[in-house]
């Protein structure tokens, strides 16, 4: 048995393919959620020292909105 990840453009072609797991030819696996394991998949994605910039970045703009506002 093979696996393999399709995107369906048109309900039609998602029609044919609920007629081929009726007959027994296929099986459809449930949709995934692609966002569930993302903070693995982007871990490493931005270096230490860059996240630190970032947050301190964050951190002043932050201030600086509640003075002027």
């Amino acid at each position: 048995m093979e696996t393999l990840t399709i995107n369906v453009i048109n309900q039609d072609a998602l029609a044919i393919l609920k007629g081929m797991e009726q007959a027994g030819l296929i099986t459809l696996s449930k949709k995934e959620n692609k966002n569930r394991n993302l903070a693995k998949r982007l871990r490493g994605t931005i270096s230490s020292s860059r996240a630190v910039e970032m947050i301190d970045t964050i951190e002043k703009e932050r201030a600086e909105w509640v003075t002027r506002y």
